[in-house]
């Protein structure tokens, strides 16, 4: 699958409903690890922020976007 993982609280997403079904912002805010529709955008209890890493590579191995763009790390 080309899921991309949510760096606040490690919810899962296709890469297709990332491009496709969200708006251009929202669909930043996933890539840059701000948040998902799961985590309420990083306000919930789930959202933690440990997946940042997980985040980076899923990108790098699940998308052709370039993960540097991508990394805060």
């Amino acid at each position: 699958m080309n899921d991309v993982t949510c760096g606040q609280c490690g919810s899962r997403w296709e890469f297709y409903y990332l491009t496709h079904e969200l708006d251009g912002d929202k669909k930043e805010d996933v890539l840059r690890g701000n948040g998902c529709p799961a985590c309420s955008w990083g306000s919930s209890d789930r959202a933690t922020g440990e997946y940042q890493l997980e985040r980076v590579q899923s990108i790098s191995r699940n998308t052709d976007l370039d993960p540097i763009k991508y990394s805060s790390l």
